[in-house]
């Protein structure tokens, strides 16, 4: 296929795949990295839920591509999972376990082992024990890249494990060097700030946000991307103007992402499927 000339330079920062985001995404890593390419991309980021799974394919295709002659840069990321403080959630998980009838539902959740992710169920969660949030988070050298791997396997601990492999502010403070992140999807953490205080009002949004920023960029710095998404999902849209507002105040940056789940634009209908 002939490669389109792109006027408009982009590069997804924002996307999953079979290899590593199983029954959410279809399509192996390298089928994303040649619809970019064909469509004038020269780069792409892998970001599937909690591993890095698909990193593999990302280089052995990176290499080919070159072999080929085809100058395109895999960009090495993970969408984690994240909650403000695993210590705070374990303190609440002993207190659950000390009430009877909450502590079966906690069993019950606790036998069932590792869960796929359903990116609707974390997007309106209110119980401290099953709340999570999306993080994502890019390596942008070899450093970054191997605190990614760092927290991608503290998350997987037993104790950072509860259904999801999970990261906190915390472990973040301890393995962001080299790493940029951003505030990710419907499911992230503007968008928890924004489902847990919207029926409030929009300055309770506003105000959760604002601390939420105050420390991200207190780990990461100017390494802090506010992230903002097109779909036809009527609270995205207003979450895009809420981490409009916040990032014009703060001074922080904003991207753009596809979030894409799929390789190419007529896959969508096999993803239903799926």
């Amino acid at each position: 296929m002939n490669r389109t000339d792109s006027k408009i330079k982009f590069v997804g920062l924002h996307a999953h795949s079979v290899a590593g985001s199983i029954f959410d995404a279809i399509g192996y890593p390298q089928d994303h990295m040649d619809f970019a390419y064909e469509n004038g991309c020269d780069a792409l980021a892998l970001t599937d839920h909690g591993n890095m799974n698909g990193l593999a394919y990302q280089v052995l295709h990176a290499k080919k591509m070159q072999a080929e002659g085809k100058d395109f840069k895999p960009i090495f990321g993970c969408e984690a999972y994240f909650i403000p403080s695993i210590e705070e959630w374990q303190e609440e998980y002993t207190k659950a376990m000390e009430d009877k009838k909450r502590a079966r539902a906690v069993k019950k959740d606790a036998a069932s082992g590792a869960t796929v992710e359903d990116e609707g169920a974390s997007k309106k969660t209110q119980d401290i024990l099953r709340r999570r949030r999306h993080l994502v988070l890019l390596a942008q050298n070899q450093t970054g890249l191997n605190n990614l791997f760092k927290l991608v396997s503290e998350s997987y601990k037993a104790e950072n494990f509860y259904r999801y492999p999970r990261i906190d502010y915390a472990l973040l403070k301890k393995y962001n060097e080299g790493i940029i992140a951003a505030s990710a999807c419907l499911g992230g953490v503007y968008a928890g700030n924004y489902w847990e205080n919207r029926e409030e009002s929009p300055e309770a949004v506003l105000d959760a946000m604002r601390d939420t920023t105050k420390r991200m960029v207190d780990i990461f710095g100017d390494r802090w991307y506010a992230e903002i998404q097109w779909n036809n999902i009527k609270e995205q849209h207003e979450l895009n103007q809420f981490v409009i507002q916040v990032a014009q105040e703060q001074g922080d940056k904003l991207i753009t992402t596809a979030d894409s789940h799929y390789p190419n634009p007529t896959a969508w209908k096999d993803r239903e499927l799926y």
